[in-house]
Formats: structure tokens, sequence, C-alpha cells
């Protein structure tokens, strides 16, 4: 018996990171799949990506491109594979939505240690904004899905992949760009200039392949046309919203998105208890990076965190909501799980002398 209860914890210590990974999966995909098909109606802005789908698979036509396409092509796949219904508009992106919490595991894992890389987990299991836009169909849950995956390749030296998974974040919406900007200002931090090349290639291409068939369907002149014009207009619109909200109040959950408002009411809000931690501690590991006490891969989150949420306060667009925080969240809780185990550590250290 004690020889089997040793060979049972052998298993478990050898297959232990893959445990990990499909318990985060298995808990954030069982969490999000209950109400995925509620309410079974379109609710908020899910009028425009279903409606786009819907068009895109059944006359090749997309009427929306304010954004590129890649998103509603995965929403029509949901509805390919499972009908056009709300668990079809839902279900892809409720999928991908769970995959994030074991890819924020391995990038803390690879990046801090394996510690920070489960609690940073843990905080995804339980995230209200990641929730949330998981079980609608909109575009940012995918948005953020790409970047993540992005980031892990990246801090696992596969540059060509990661270039790719940028192209592909960038086929979902334009805001990916400034992740893009993260990646390459680390590049040149750390003096790796013919990497750069990748993530300025590398994602134009992966990005005109995947608009081709709506290239080809609305004609180049058109959709050139529109692209240029949405371009201008999500940088610079200025339209009155009553959800409308600054980036600077995101962190704090200063005006929450309401998506569905009812007896099981499904609202875009952050945490404001733990993501406001990411301020301080991205500035104490800037100052430790940058004082040669940290490895220089420690400075890449930060970067990821600075870029994709800084960037925002640079835009003249006023009419900006809380969600768009969503592709910052998964490295926000890294960057929190990283500060708070390093104050329990150090903590532990003086209870201990004392």
């Amino acid at each position: 018996m004690e020889l089997k209860f040793h060979y049972f914890i052998n298993i478990l210590q050898k297959h232990k990171m893959f445990l990990i990974l499909l318990l985060l999966f298995t808990i954030a995909f069982i969490v999000r799949i209950i109400r995925v098909a509620y309410p079974p109606h379109i609710i908020s802005d899910e009028i425009y990506y279903v409606t786009a789908a819907r068009s895109i698979i059944y006359t090749g036509h997309d009427p929306n491109l304010v954004h590129p396409p890649l998103g509603k092509y995965l929403i029509g796949l949901g509805i390919l594979i499972f009908g056009d219904n709300s668990f079809g508009w839902r279900i892809i992106g409720a999928f991908l939505g769970s995959i994030i919490a074991p890819l924020v595991y391995l990038i803390g894992n690879k990046v801090y240690n394996e510690k920070v890389g489960i609690l940073s987990g843990v905080f995804l299991l339980i995230d209200p904004l990641t929730y949330a836009m998981s079980c609608i169909a909109m575009l940012d849950i995918y948005l953020a899905f790409f970047i993540t995956c992005a980031f892990l390749a990246f801090v696992y030296q596969r540059y060509f992949i990661s270039a790719a998974l940028f192209g592909l974040a960038c086929s979902v919406k334009f805001s990916a760009i400034f992740s893009i900007c993260g990646v390459m200002i680390y590049l040149i931090y750390i003096r790796k200039w013919e990497l750069i090349q990748w993530f300025v290639i590398i994602p134009p291409l992966i990005f005109l392949i995947i608009v081709l068939p709506i290239i080809l369907a609305e004609g180049i002149g058109k959709w050139f046309v529109y692209t240029l014009f949405y371009l201008v207009w999500h940088f610079a619109l200025n339209a009155e919203h009553p959800f409308a909200s600054r980036p600077e109040g995101w962190l704090f959950n200063i005006k929450p998105f309401p998506l569905y408002l009812n007896a099981n009411a499904l609202i875009a809000i952050a945490n404001p208890f733990l993501y406001p931690l990411v301020l301080p501690v991205s500035i104490y590991v800037a100052y430790l990076v940058l004082k040669n006490r940290l490895e220089c891969i420690e400075m890449l989150p930060v970067l990821w965190f600075v870029t994709q949420y800084g960037f925002f306060f640079l835009l003249p667009r006023t009419t900006q909501f809380i969600f768009y925080l969503l592709p910052s969240v998964p490295v926000i809780l890294l960057i929190a799980a990283r500060g708070i185990l390093t104050l329990l550590e150090v903590f532990s250290k003086k209870f201990m002398r004392t």
C-alpha cells in the first residue's frame, strides 16, 4: 500500500505542470459554460458582431468593417459548429477565455517562479472582467487570448510564432499594435536588434492573410478606404455614451459597463482590490531591473502593461470603455501576484528573525 502511495505521488510530481494547467482550464471552462447560453438572445454589442458573423457565413460580406474580421470569423465558427443560437455565438469565446488562466500560469512560471504562476492563474479564475467578457460574443476576449499567447511564445523564445500571434491579435482589433510596441521596446532595451524585423514584418503579413477573404469580397479599394477611415475613427471618436469612461478609472472600477441587466446580470467590472497593485509593483520591478538587480525578462510584463494599457491615455479619443482593459488584465494579475508574494516573503523573513 505504501509503495502504491509513493508511486502515485511520483506520478503527480512528474506531471505536476500538466495537472495544474488542466485544473486551471477545467475550472475556468465549467464556470463559463454554465451560463454561456444565457440569456438566449442577443445582448449589448453582440448585435454588431453576431450579425457580422452571420453575414460572413451566408454572404461572404462583412457589414462591420469597424474592426478586422478574425473575431467575427471565430464567432461564425461557433455558429457553424453549434448552430445559430446563443450557445453557438459565445462558446468559442468561453473556450479561449478559459485558456487564458493556464497561459498566465506558464508565463508566470517562466518569468518569475511557479508560485507566482499558480497565484496569477488563480486570480484569473476569479477575475470578474475576464469572466464577463468570456460569456458574451464580443471581440475583446479573442484579443486578450491572442495577446497572451503571443507573450507566452515570446518568453519561451519562439519569436516567429510570437510575431504571428500578434498578427492574429491585430486581426481581431487594431489595439494589439500597442502590445507589439511593448515587445519592440523590450528588444531595443536588451539590444536584440535582429529580432525586431520579425515584429515589423510578420504581423502585417498575417493580418493581410486573415483579411484577404474580406478584401476579395468587398474589393480592395472599398476595404482600404473603410479601414483607413475607421483607423482614424478609432483614434479620435468623441461621442456621448452613458457608460464611457477614461482609462485612469479602469483599474479602480470607475464606471463599469453593463452588458446585460437582469436578475442574473452580466457586467464588465474591474477588481479594484487587485488591479491597482500593478502600479506600485511595476514601478518597483522597473527600478530593480534598471539597477541590474533582476533578470531583464522581468521587464517584459511591465512593458506589456505600460504599452497595452498606457497607450489609451495618448489617444485623443474620449469614448472609451472599461472592457478595453481586458488585454491588460492577464499581466495586471501576473504583476500583482508577483508583488503579493514578494511582500509575503519579506514579512515571513522578518517574522522568522523575531
